[in-house]
């Protein structure tokens, strides 16, 4: 493969990363399985050329690394986030249903929040 044809997979690459990144920032967990398979398929081109690196197709894989170091992180902000509120739901699941006492007499019911703070 010649230096020109690799630094065009690594365009289409790039430009997955950032379809990647606004999936991600919009929480379009379907599209990014899709994007997943498209990535894997360039595994193979990026592990199999043996080719001269010259400072244009440096600079190409100095930005693909930097996107995806930021879309690995946007992937655990995302997963820190979804913990974070299964966390909160369990929580409030583990509260007693019931609203009356044994007394007949309604119950203070725990208040459901996300946030444990009043402003």
């Amino acid at each position: 493969m010649q230096e020109t044809e690799f630094q065009l997979q690594l365009k289409k690459f790039s430009r997955i990363l950032k379809q990647e990144k606004q999936y991600l920032i919009k929480d379009k967990a379907e599209e990014l399985i899709l994007l997943v398979a498209k990535k894997e398929k360039f595994v193979p081109v990026l592990q199999e050329y043996q080719g001269e690196i010259s400072p244009a197709t440096r600079q190409l894989l100095v930005q693909i690394k930097a996107q995806q170091e930021e879309n690995t992180l946007l992937t655990k902000q995302a997963i820190g986030y979804q913990k974070m509120l299964m966390t909160a739901v369990k929580a409030n699941l583990k509260s007693p249903a019931g609203t009356y006492s044994k007394n007949a007499k309604v119950a203070d019911s725990q208040r459901t929040a996300m946030i444990d703070r009043e402003v």
